[in-house]
């Protein structure tokens, strides 16, 4: 087992026994600080827990890594400019071997397996390009700006016929009086 570590520095294991006693396995349970897990709107707050849980297994062509990270991430929503925020599950199964290419598995060096590498590829996958403060998020007026979350503006009933249909919703629309898409048999 691993003891508490910053994910900017390497969280690396010693795999030599593992290696040398095949169908062995090592579990990898510990916490780390979050060091430069961002991506163009959302981020996992430097210094914050990452929780990682990891088996790492002897396998023929090298060791087999497996398990989950956990993380908070926060973020700007996509419609409304406001904070969002989430959590990270990220599911891992990579393979580490001697010979590793930059694509597809990850480097045994020295008899050791470098994890940071392992846990920030896969918290930067996993963080939303485009997140939302919630599912049912209203956004901004294209009109005034105001956040239809929590305020009322003129405007909503001169866009809601527009924007209800590019959701499907074109019952809505009707049901609201704004004039739906005409259709003709």
């Amino acid at each position: 087992m691993v003891t508490s570590a910053r994910l900017g520095r390497s969280l690396v294991v010693p795999v030599a026994a593992l290696r040398k006693a095949p169908g062995s396995r090592l579990s990898v349970q510990t916490t780390v600080e979050a060091d430069g897990l961002a991506v163009s709107a959302s981020r996992v707050p430097e210094g914050s827990p990452v929780e990682v849980d990891l088996v790492l297994e002897s396998a023929h062509e090298g060791v087999m890594v497996s398990g989950t990270i956990h993380a908070r991430f926060v973020g700007e929503c996509r419609r409304c400019l406001e904070e969002a925020s989430g959590a990270l599950d990220v599911k891992v199964r990579e393979l580490c071997v001697e010979s590793a290419d930059d694509e597809t598995t990850y480097p045994i060096e020295g008899e050791e397996v470098d994890l940071g590498a392992i846990v920030h590829d896969a918290c930067i996958l996993d963080l939303p390009l485009a997140p939302l403060c919630r599912e049912d998020c209203r956004g901004l007026c294209p009109e005034c700006g105001a956040n239809r979350n929590s305020e009322t503006c003129p405007h909503v009933e001169q866009n809601l016929g527009r924007l209800v249909v590019l959701d499907g919703g074109a019952d809505q629309v009707q049901k609201n009086g704004a004039e739906g898409p005409r259709t003709t048999t």
